[in-house]
């Protein structure tokens, strides 16, 4: 099993909270074991209190071609506003990605996720 951290990185507590469940969803929609928000972190719908630089989720997953499935989907997520940006946490690891970037994200980002050989 594989644990991966994904923090949506906004200082808009509303903002955050329906980005975080947006993503929740899409990725609840790929062949991944669960996906949980962070310890202590669920947010009440439509929170307006909720700290957005916090928000996070845990995906779980037993699969390596799984694994860089999310990384895709992630990738496209921010890519969808240019200021979006998530912090992706590994093994000990992090790796922020943001909103308008290059192709070379793709790869990065599964190297980070594979292995962690940037």
């Amino acid at each position: 099993m594989t644990d991966i951290s994904v923090t949506v990185v906004e200082d808009d507590p509303a903002i955050a909270d329906e980005q975080i469940r947006q993503l929740r969803e899409e990725l609840l929609g790929l062949e991944v074991d669960s996906v949980e928000f962070g310890p202590g972190q669920v947010p009440p719908e439509g929170a307006k209190g909720v700290d957005g630089a916090t928000l996070s989720l845990v995906v779980t997953l037993s699969s390596s071609p799984v694994l860089i499935i999310v990384g895709r989907t992630l990738r496209d997520w921010v890519n969808r506003a240019k200021d979006r940006s998530l912090i992706i946490r590994k093994d000990g690891r992090s790796l922020e990605i943001t909103g308008a970037r290059t192709g070379q994200d793709r790869k990065l980002i599964e190297a980070f996720l594979r292995d962690g050989q940037l």
